[in-house]
């Protein structure tokens, strides 16, 4: 297992934590790993939420806050280092469709391991207090499990929006 296959768990723990004290940890413990983290304004008209590529012999993770959902950002995060732990950086001609969905996969999994999620799913017992019960045991935060379950079709996109934060981490 790799170095930053190691601090996955690390990383996935800053989910609750405010950006203001995460972000700086969270450029350390991937340059630890040999990944430069960016953070870029959002490119208007795009759909871009992260990017990684290597410049030169570096691997760069560029993110974005695009619509500044705390939740999509940690899955963009963990979907460019699925990218880049799976080896899809190697393809010059950019991923393939097979490449993304198991970056997806990876993504994912690592926030909601799929047998929890897949339990927590199978009760339906979504309220506010419950998804916030669920989150602490999983050591993620509210709007992580929120998000999984509106993506999930387990509930509406409009319904727990107030467990789900918004982040500004660059202007």
């Amino acid at each position: 297992m790799g170095l930053l296959e190691e601090r996955l768990e690390i990383i996935r723990s800053m989910t609750v934590r405010d950006p203001a004290e995460f972000c700086s940890e969270l450029v350390s413990q991937l340059a630890e790993c040999g990944v430069v983290l960016v953070f870029l304004p959002h490119l208007a008209g795009t759909g871009v939420h992260g990017a990684s590529f290597y410049d030169g012999r570096k691997v760069v993770c560029a993110m974005t806050v695009r619509g500044k959902d705390a939740d999509k950002f940690w899955f963009s995060l963990f979907h460019e280092l699925g990218h880049i732990i799976c080896g899809h950086l190697s393809a010059s001609q950019g991923t393939t469709e097979e490449q993304e969905r198991e970056a997806d996969n990876f993504a994912r999994n690592w926030l909601l391991p799929p047998e929890e999620i897949g339990r927590f799913e199978q009760e339906g017992r979504f309220t506010s207090a419950d998804i916030t019960a669920f989150a602490k045991s999983m050591g993620v935060a509210p709007g992580i499990v929120v998000g999984r379950l509106q993506n999930d079709r387990k509930v509406r996109y409009d319904q727990f929006c107030d467990l789900k934060e918004k982040y500004a981490l660059v202007d």
